[in-house]
């Protein structure tokens, strides 16, 4: 493939590559990403043995990237629950959230993302995009058996963080919200 081949495909993608990248990391994160992975494409276009879509390329690219910041993230966190929960909020009602974040609890977003990337994604596409789990492999480029794995760890994982961090409530509109625990 050539560059200039690479620049269309990516021209074609690039929307969806943000929002594919929009389930892991912030929009503005998501937008950096996806220009991150044409210059990681570009610097590698000549080892791309045309096995598989370039699209389908690209994608595996980009979820790497956002696998090694989610890492980096947990690694090195910028902000406190408390703050991080604080800030959302503050998104949520500014309007400034997407509607699916508006509606799922402050609280419990900012647990999702202490998860391992591999398993926030996993959740994020079954209980937030209502994906199967042959869906969220051929999203993420692994087997059905895989993914329903991640899937399972990934809920076992985030039960136990709710338990421990939140006082869970499922209000009137069905919608579960929790309140962080007071620190011990």
């Amino acid at each position: 493939m050539t560059p200039e081949a690479l620049l269309q495909h990516y021209g074609r993608h690039r929307v969806k590559l943000v929002a594919v990248l929009s389930r892991l990391v912030r929009r503005e994160e998501a937008e950096e990403l996806a220009d991150e992975t044409l210059t990681k494409a570009l610097s590698s276009v000549a080892s791309f043995r045309e096995e598989a879509d370039a699209g389908t390329w690209l994608h595996r690219i980009a979820v790497n990237l956002a696998y090694d910041l989610l890492r980096r993230q947990m690694r090195h966190p910028e902000v406190s629950l408390e703050d991080g929960i604080e800030s959302l909020e503050h998104a949520a009602d500014a309007g400034q959230a997407p509607q699916e974040q508006r509606e799922m609890s402050q609280c419990v977003r900012n647990l999702l993302t202490t998860l391992p990337p591999e398993q926030h994604e996993a959740l994020v596409h079954a209980d937030i995009h209502d994906l199967t789990a042959a869906e969220i492999a051929r999203n993420t480029g692994v087997s059905t058996g895989n993914a329903k794995i991640r899937l399972h760890r990934a809920r076992r994982a985030m039960k136990t963080l709710l338990e421990t961090h939140c006082d869970l409530a499922v209000e009137a509109d069905g919608v579960c919200r929790c309140t962080p625990k007071a620190a011990e």
